[in-house]
């Protein structure tokens, strides 16, 4: 056959039904690009369980085992595949072998039923650029192995069991730019190392058990659009470099541990759209610097120890939909200035110590659907233009 891919050695393994990993795959004799189905037709890849020929080492650059819509596999090469319902059904654990694979750049082993521990063969892997574990079965700790990939872009390994530490050892990782770690049982503090890793755009580590504080080092991450901690046990003060991440549109902090004072350097955050920092412990007051938030839609700092006043500053949101500040301690009157707030749709103060009387202008903008202020002290009228809400 002609050869026209030559620097393309390609396993697509897609749209399958195979039942477990095969791990002669790492001796795979077969240097072109082609999909795994008709390789099985022109070569009996497989006789009682071992190659039909004799194997001799096989580079892939890419190994992709989603389902895809693609027929032209090497546009996977350094991307990400997107997600959607594994046609494979590969169960067993991942096989050391796969150590062998030494030119591999893309490795893609989503929505399976791999368990058993990642092994630590991958950090032979020096080329990947791409790896992708997610939804499995996988279990045991994050071998620390996986320092060694230099030039790995994204690591995705959500969804599984994984359990023990984040190893302090993915902060040599200077090149990565999404890390993916989120519903695991990931325990024990997140390494202050990971502040080293100045290219991350995007950290998913929610809904794990990670406890201690937020390293001071992630104020380092300048280039972070997402950090998402939340539903953990961590706990301490948020830390005020955080004010550093002049990139970062969402910070999702709640159910956690957190205590101390909400930081008036958030208030740096220009481009911030979710703030998220309920169920958590914070106390002191709202920082009047939250106002400089123009961008923020979402602001839900519910269910902690906040006190002192509303801000009158909160009325420069003017993009913000939702706002919860209920079960907290807040006292004081309703600043006029939230009855400004015309794209609010949610805005639940409820269970505080406010007083006073209802600001004028509320739902002027017709857009509030939800709106509670029960288990306060407020008096006076209730204001017309509440009759445009949709509540």
């Amino acid at each position: 056959m002609q050869n026209n891919n030559q620097n393309h050695g390609i396993l697509n393994l897609t749209e399958n039904a195979l039942p477990c990993f095969p791990a002669p795959l790492g001796y795979v004799d077969f240097l072109q690009t082609m999909f795994l189905l008709i390789l099985m037709k022109k070569h009996k890849l497989f006789s009682n369980g071992k190659l039909a020929f004799k194997p001799r080492p096989f580079f892939l650059l890419s190994w992709d085992l989603y389902p895809n819509n693609s027929t032209n596999s090497s546009t996977h090469l350094g991307t990400a595949t997107s997600p959607c319902k594994c046609m494979n059904n590969l169960s067993g654990p991942i096989p050391p072998q796969i150590g062998l694979l030494s030119e591999l750049k893309y490795l893609d082993l989503s929505i399976n039923q791999f368990s058993g521990g990642i092994p630590s063969e991958i950090g032979l892997l020096t080329n990947l650029e791409v790896l992708h574990l997610v939804q499995n079965q996988l279990n045991g700790s994050i071998p620390h192995e996986i320092g060694q990939l230099a030039s790995l872009y994204e690591l995705a390994l959500y969804t599984n069991q994984l359990e023990g530490s984040i190893p302090a050892s993915l902060g040599n990782l200077s090149n990565l730019a999404y890390l993916y770690l989120y519903e695991n049982q990931l325990s024990d503090s997140i390494p202050p190392e990971m502040g080293n890793l100045t290219n991350l755009v995007e950290i998913y580590s929610d809904t794990n058990n990670l406890i201690g504080p937020i390293p001071s080092t992630f104020g380092n991450l300048k280039r972070l659009t997402v950090l998402y901690l939340f539903n953990n046990r961590l706990s301490g003060h948020i830390p005020p470099e955080i004010g550093n991440l002049k990139s970062l549109q969402g910070l999702s902090l709640y159910e956690n541990n957190l205590s101390g004072p909400i930081p008036a350097s958030l208030g740096d955050l220009s481009g911030l759209t979710l703030l998220h920092l309920y169920a958590n412990q914070l106390s002191g007051p709202i920082p009047q610097e939250i106002g400089n938030l123009k961008s923020l839609v979402d602001l839900e700092l519910s269910e902690n120890q906040l006190n002192g006043s509303i801000p009158t500053s909160l009325g420069n949101l003017t993009n913000l939909e939702t706002l919860f500040l209920r079960d907290n301690q807040l006292s004081g009157y309703i600043p006029q200035e939230i009855g400004k707030l015309h794209k609010l749709v949610v805005l639940e103060i409820d269970t505080n110590q406010l007083f006073g009387s209802l600001p004028e202008g509320i739902c002027q903008g017709g857009s509030l659907e939800r709106f509670t202020v029960s288990d306060n002290h407020l008096s006076g009228p209730i204001p017309k233009s509440l009759k445009n809400c949709k509540t």
